[in-house]
C-alpha cells in the first residue's frame, strides 16, 4: 500500500451467472486466507447506481407469460413495483443524481478484495459486466480503451479469469427463482432454510434459464473474441473433488501456496431440496409437453 492506495501483486476475476456456485467459490477462496476476498465489488447498474432488483431479472422479455408475471399482484412483494431505468421513474427522479463513480468503486474493490499477501479477488456477473465496462470507459484516461481490454486496464496485475458454470442450468434457474422469492442467497446452517409459501412459475423459470444460457454464451464469446483462455470450473465437478480442485485453482491463478497450507471445509450448505426437485420436474414436464399454462 502506497499513499493509501492498495496495489495488488496478483489479481483474478471470477466470471459468473447467478446461482452458478460463484458465492460458494468466493467463500472457498476467501477461507484460504491467501486468495483475496472475492465478492461482487462492482455490482451496480449504470442507469440506477444500484444492484439488480428482482424485477430487473425479467426486463426486455418477449414472453407474454413473463409480462403477466410482472403484472401479477401476488408477486408484487417479490418483484417490487419497479426495476427499470432510474431516470424514467418520476418518483425516483433526482436532479442531482449522477452515475456511480468508477474510481471510487475500484478503490473500494482493491481495499476490500485484497489479502495481506497482495492477492486481489473480485467477481462479476455478465448481467452487469457491460455496465462495469461502460463505467470504466467514462474514467479520464480510459475513454479510448477497447471494451475487451478494460478488466486488464483497471485490475492491477490481472493474472487470470476464472469462469464458473453449472452443467444443469434448469436447476440453476430454479435455484434463482427461489432465491428471488426468499431473498436468501446463501445458507450457513440448517436453521435458516426459509422457503415458506413459495410459488412455482414456469414462465419465471423458463425466462431465467434462457437468460442464464444467453449469459454463458456471452462469456464464451467474450473469451474467444478477446483471446482469453479462462480457468474453467464446472460447479458440479468442483464440489466432487473439492480439496484437489481448490489446490488446482490456487496453482492455476498463480498464488504461492505456503508449505503448511491446508484446505478448510466450507460452511455454506447446499440449498437445493425436495421443493427444488419438484419444481425441476414440473418445469421439465411442461417443457416437454410444450403446452400453454398459467403463470
Amino acid at each position: 500500500m502506497a499513499g493509501g492506495v492498495v496495489r495488488p501483486e496478483i489479481s483474478y476475476l471470477i466470471c459468473a451467472t447467478p446461482r452458478s456456485g460463484s458465492t460458494f467459490l468466493c467463500e472457498v477462496l476467501n477461507n484460504t486466507g491467501i486468495a483475496g476476498h472475492p465478492a461482487e465489488h462492482f455490482e451496480v447498474l449504470l442507469e440506477t447506481g444500484q444492484p439488480r432488483q428482482p424485477r430487473d431479472y425479467f426486463q426486455r422479455s418477449n414472453d407474454p407469460e413473463v409480462w403477466a408475471l410482472l403484472d401479477d399482484p401476488e408477486f408484487q412483494d417479490v418483484l417490487g413495483e419497479y426495476g427499470g431505468r432510474y431516470a424514467e421513474h418520476p418518483a425516483r427522479r433526482d436532479p442531482a443524481w449522477r452515475p456511480p463513480d468508477f474510481e471510487v468503486l475500484l478503490e473500494e474493490a482493491l481495499r476490500l478484495g485484497t489479502t495481506e499477501n497482495g492477492v486481489l479477488g473480485t467477481k462479476i456477473m455478465w448481467a452487469y459486466f457491460r455496465d462495469f465496462v461502460r463505467l470504466a470507459r467514462r474514467t479520464p484516461g480510459l475513454e479510448g480503451i477497447h471494451p475487451y481490454d478494460v478488466p486488464a486496464c483497471v485490475l492491477p496485475n490481472l493474472r487470470r479469469f476464472v469462469w464458473i458454470r453449472r452443467d444443469d442450468t434448469t436447476r440453476q434457474a430454479v435455484s434463482l427463482w427461489k432465491a428471488l422469492q426468499t431473498q436468501q442467497w446463501r445458507r450457513d446452517s440448517d436453521d435458516d432454510a426459509g422457503g415458506q409459501n413459495l410459488r412455482f412459475s414456469f414462465a419465471a423459470v423458463d425466462h431465467l434459464k434462457l437468460r442464464i444460457d444467453e449469459h454463458n454464451a456471452a462469456w464464451q464469446s467474450f473469451f474467444e473474441r478477446s483471446g482469453i483462455e479462462p480457468l474453467r470450473l464446472v460447479y458440479e465437478e468442483f464440489v466432487e473433488a473439492y480439496e484437489e480442485n481448490v489446490l488446482g485453482l490456487l496453482n492455476g491463478i498463480g498464488i504461492p501456496i505456503p508449505e503448511d497450507f491446508a484446505v478448510t471445509q466450507p460452511k455454506m450448505k447446499r440449498q437445493a431440496d425436495e421443493l427444488s426437485e419438484e419444481w425441476v420436474r414440473l418445469y421439465n414436464e411442461r417443457k416437454v409437453a410444450g403446452t400453454e399454462g398459467t403463470v
